[in-house]
Parts: structure tokens; sequence; C-alpha cells
């Protein structure tokens, strides 16, 4: 009896050991206080209040306020003057541009700890992309300027691009800018060059999971192969939306789930294009619900839950009433409609 009851505690020790050992392997291992959500870039409210983070965790329907500055107190995105207007993530930092004389900066895309800080920009900051682990490109209202990413430190403007420049792609051999004075161009990665001018637009870029860049002129999506730079318009019935006035992130994003693109028109309406099929077109995907209204961006892509996060105020140029919903990108079902007051202006989202 003795040695049977010694033989089923040994199993039972056997079992639980092996069971753990299951469990461990399972757990989710936390990268960082910012790992299990996303943010949001608030532009700030002029006079009053700088731009900082909001965080949504996707464990919360509240939102957390002011994160970059909680970690990083003495080092400020933005001021009462200048507008936090974009941000996007490379290689494990996120890039934050602010405008109008704010700085550019990295920090730990988990943590925030900031990393590196440029405060001193040739001209007004647009956007930051990443080229290799050494090189990113920054777009200003003044051409564009190579970064070296360790330090920030930028160099001279890149010739033959003059002008306001909004939102860059880098996709393959080339990077694609849409510049105020000639449309898109497309860059050589190699020696920045001009290889070629790719005609007027008003919003870019996305890549579809079909591996073409899209783009927007008024009321037509562009088709860019990025290998031969082959341009195909697909003529929309509804007005693209971009702000014509400042500098906003263009309001176009992309699945990586199946071959949809996503592109705002006016101040409400969500329109979904799948590659091919160009009667997709045809009526508006999504429509916000009456008195909200896009702001910024308006639209985000989030590939770890294939849903779309539309950031939305209560008036046309912003007001504290801001509700953030969330729709699956698939069937556009609404997830969720967080609501929250504050004068905050949000002018995108940036996903991990």
């Amino acid at each position: 009896m003795q040695r049977k009851l010694h033989t089923l505690l040994l199993a039972f020790a056997v079992f639980f050991v092996v069971s753990c050992k299951k469990d461990d392997n399972t757990s989710v291992i936390s990268k960082g206080t910012y790992d299990n959500g996303y943010f949001i870039l608030n532009e700030g409210n002029f006079g009053s209040k700088g731009g900082d983070l909001s965080f949504r965790s996707y464990n919360a329907d509240t939102l957390s306020q002011d994160n970059y500055l909680a970690v990083n107190p003495s080092s400020p995105l933005a001021t009462t003057s200048t507008t936090l207007e974009y941000g996007t993530i490379y290689n494990g930092k996120l890039y934050l541009v602010t405008n109008y004389g704010g700085p550019l900066v990295a920090a730990d895309e988990y943590s925030l700890k900031e990393s590196a800080r440029n405060a001193g920009l040739p001209a007004s900051g647009h956007a930051f992309i990443g080229i290799d682990n050494s090189n990113g490109l920054l777009s200003t209202d003044d051409g564009i300027y190579p970064v070296t990413l360790s330090s920030l430190s930028v160099g001279t403007k890149i010739t033959g691009v003059s002008g306001s420049v909004s939102d860059m792609l880098k996709s393959g051999n080339y990077v694609f800018a849409l510049t105020a004075n000639d449309g898109i161009v497309a860059l050589k990665t190699s020696d920045y060059s001009i290889a070629k001018n790719l005609g007027t637009a008003i919003a870019g870029f996305a890549q579809g999971q079909d591996g073409y860049i899209y783009a927007a002129q008024t009321n037509a999506l562009l088709k860019i192969d990025p290998s031969t730079l082959k341009v195909d318009t697909i003529t929309t019935s509804f007005n693209v939306r971009y702000n014509e006035w400042v500098f906003t992130s263009s309001s176009i994003v992309a699945s990586t789930q199946e071959n949809a693109v996503y592109v705002l028109s006016d101040d409400q309406k969500v329109y979904r294009y799948v590659s091919g099929n160009n009667s997709s077109l045809s009526s508006a995907y999504i429509t916000l619900p009456a008195d909200h209204y896009f702001y910024g961006k308006g639209i985000g892509y989030d590939a770890a839950k294939n849903t779309l996060v539309l950031i939305t105020t209560g008036g046309f140029y912003g007001d504290a009433n801001n509700t953030l919903y969330t729709y699956s990108a698939a069937d556009a079902t609404l997830k969720s409609a967080i609501s929250y007051t504050d004068n905050l202006y949000p002018a995108m989202v940036v996903f991990h």
C-alpha cells in the first residue's frame, strides 16, 4: 500500500511539473509598459497645452494621457505653439515629429524612454521614414533631409526636391514622396536621386498586400507598381479626403490580411477598395454617426487585430469631444467606441 502511495505521489509530481512547464511555455511575456496596445498622437491645444501621447491598452476601455512626459519629464514633445503631428515605429524605435519648430525624437517603442533628440531642424518637420539600420529621411516644408538614426543629426537637403513634402514610403529600390510642387516623386534609395515623377496626387501612401503602392487624386486612387513605377488610375465617385491647409498624414491605409485599401472621403465616410474590383468603391464601407467627424489622419489599420481605428471629434475643425471607434476591417462591424473629453486634437494612431 505504501509503495502504491509513493508511486501515485510521484506520478502526481511529474504531472504537476509538466503542467507548469506547459503554462510557462504559453504565457505571454510583456515587452514593456506600452506593449499591449497602441499610441494616439495628440497635436495639443494652441496656447494652452503641448501635444503628447495617449495610450489605449487592449485590456481597457479608457485611454491614459500624457504618457511621453510621464516617462521623460524633462523632455516634452511639444510646446503650446508647436504641433505634434507624425509618428512611426522603425526597428524598435518610435520616431515622433513635431511641426512648427518642434523636435524630431526617438524613443523605445515599449518603454517610451527617449534615446535621441534633434531640436534644431532646418525646416518645419512633417514625416519620417527609416531607410536602413543607420539612415532615415525627414520630410519638411522645405524638401527632404537625410537623417542619421543614432543621433538624429540631419544632413544636406536632397537635391531636386523643393517645397513642402508630406508623406513618404520606402519599397524596394525606391522612396515615394508626396510633394506639393511635383506630385509623387520616386527617389532611388541608393543615392536619393530622382528616378521618376509619377504625376499629381493629394494623398499617399499605403502598400497593399498585393505589393502595389496606393496614393490618391481628388477623384481617383493611384495604383503604383514599385518595381516598374507604372501607375494605374482607378476612378472614384467620391472626393478623397485631404488637408489642403496644413500638413496631416494622408487618410489612406491598407490591410495586411487581404488585398484591401481603405481611404476616407470628406469628413465622415470610409471607402474600401478590393484590388481588382472597382465596384467595391461604389458605396461607403463605414459611415460615422451624425455629429462625429474625422480629425487629423482620421484612420489607422491595426494589423494585430485586423481592425480599423477611427479618430473623431465633435466638430469639423476639432473640439474637446473625442470618440475612438474600432471597426472590423473584414466586415465593418463596430467593435467599440470610446468617448473622452479634452482639447487634445488627435493627429494619428501608431501601432507596434
